[in-house]
């Protein structure tokens, strides 16, 4: 019998198109298990030496894994069967002083009506590993890539990595996060990316909460700041703490581990005891702090054989536990584009790479641009919320508590976010892949108007910033 690698040597049987991917974190590894899957030989470059997650577990949310059982059922399978499940259970905003309730959200009925599985949560060096096992042998670690060549006739491109060597494929996909060298290559004038106005602790408290049972995700909301925590299984619990301090405000002002958990606890003085439970039971070590930055929406995903995906496309803030799924949807929208367009295994050549690329970058675009407005829509929700007015009796008599301006809005709302945002909001988030034959809306016209008004959002938002950011730097001057 006469094998393939026989018949490609005589020139009768095309070789296997060849991917580079800068970046091998969760993006960048799903891209290369979707395009070794369909015949792609695929060399990932990852800059970090070891895998260190900042944070611990991650959320995957139904459109995610619905993204991942199109790529690979059984790693779908493995993901649910060592994941901990929080979609099925209550899910919510709470007041931070009262622990009232202020409204919750509904994860499992848009998931269960498209037959998805609920919402979970996974460790990410075991998401990490269960990716690594299928992909491994084409990871390489401690190498970056910093540059690239294209050359239009032959429709090769040249990656430049930092070691000084060069990688040559027929494709480059820069999954290389929110500093992507890949995204400065097609948008070299595009400026650094900008403060998102927030600074972020996060850790793991080994505590098991009274109402784990039938609770997985609590945001508790006070005036500029907010605390999230979030069930990982295990006896853990994952928890942020959101304040808006100008980054590095606190560097140098706060001794490692045991300083940062004495300051949130003086942050969070006065609060619901259930964040003290958390902040009590968490070891020193567990913490780590950043200053979060993030991006406006880039129209430009693609050119030539070169395309972005994940945070170098489209980082965003965390609020949603969107973005490890927009990078899933992006490695399962690639790989499908790259099939329909012929640009693979038994193509003969892989010239159709660029109009791959194109209906690629068409196709995700407009949702990640939504996503990301609502992501920073939520984040200035929950920085604008003010403890709500109550009405109480003092004796026989009626009085309002809480009275200023932001509190009676923060009222008004409630019944707004808890009976229209959140229903909208998921509908939107968990209709993946769309109602387009599997694929997803590609122009503004074929968009919802909620999905057309989230993006308008985002727009508007980044053109605020820039303009608050050239007067800051104006003041500064």
């Amino acid at each position: 019998m006469i094998s393939l690698a026989a018949l490609s040597c005589a020139g009768l049987v095309s070789p296997a198109p060849k991917a580079i991917i800068a970046g091998g974190g969760i993006g960048g590894l799903c891209t290369a298990l979707t395009l070794q899957k369909a015949g792609w030989k695929c060399e990932v470059y990852e800059k970090t030496s070891t895998y260190r997650p900042f944070g611990g577990p991650i959320q995957i949310a139904s459109n995610g894994l619905e993204a991942l059982r199109s790529i690979d059922t059984s790693l779908a399978d493995d993901i649910v069967a060592k994941g901990n499940g929080i979609g099925d259970r209550i899910n919510g905003l709470k007041d931070g002083i009262s622990n009232e309730w202020f409204a919750t959200f509904d994860l499992a009925t848009p998931a269960k009506a498209r037959g998805q599985e609920p919402s979970l949560v996974i460790d990410r060096p075991v998401l990490q590993e269960l990716l690594l096992d299928r992909v491994g042998g084409s990871v390489t670690k401690g190498v970056e890539v910093v540059g690239c060549q294209y050359d239009g006739e032959s429709g090769r491109v040249s990656a430049s990595l930092a070691d000084g060597q060069t990688a040559t494929g027929d494709l480059l996909v820069g999954s290389d996060g929110l500093n992507s060298k890949m995204r400065t290559v097609l948008n070299p004038e595009e400026e650094a990316p900008s403060w998102s106005g927030y600074t972020c602790f996060a850790a793991i408290a080994y505590t098991v909460p009274h109402d784990i049972a039938t609770v997985g995700y609590k945001v508790f909301l006070g005036r500029r700041k907010y605390f999230v925590s979030v069930d990982v299984g295990g006896g853990r619990i994952q928890w942020y703490a959101f304040l808006n301090i100008p980054p590095g405000a606190l560097k140098g002002k706060l001794s490692k581990g045991e300083g940062e958990l004495e300051y949130l606890r003086e942050e969070f003085e006065g609060w619901s005891e259930e964040i003290f439970q958390l902040i009590n039971n968490t070891p020193a070590e567990e913490i780590e702090q950043r200053d979060l930055y993030d991006r406006p929406p880039q129209l430009k995903w693609a050119e030539g054989n070169v395309c972005l995906l994940g945070d170098a496309a489209h980082p965003m803030m965390p609020n949603l536990g969107q973005g490890g799924c927009m990078a899933i949807e992006d490695a399962y929208v690639l790989g499908r584009e790259l099939s329909r367009a012929g640009a693979g295994v038994g193509a003969g050549e892989a010239s159709n790479v660029p109009l791959a690329l194109k209906r690629y970058n068409k196709n995700r675009v407009l949702r990640a641009a939504a996503v990301q407005g609502m992501s920073r829509l939520s984040s200035a929700i929950l920085f604008q919320y003010n403890h709500p007015t109550e009405l109480e009796m003092d004796g026989w008599v009626p009085r309002l508590r809480n009275t200023a301006p932001k509190s009676v809005i923060t009222r008004a709302g409630q019944g707004f976010l808890q009976h229209v945002a959140f229903p909208l909001q998921f509908e939107f988030l968990f209709d993946f892949p769309g109602g387009l034959g599997g694929g997803l809306a590609g122009d503004v016209e074929e968009m919802s108007l909620f999905a057309r008004a989230l993006m308008s959002v985002e727009m508007g938002a980044e053109q605020l910033t820039g303009r608050k950011r050239l007067q800051d730097e104006g003041v500064a001057q």
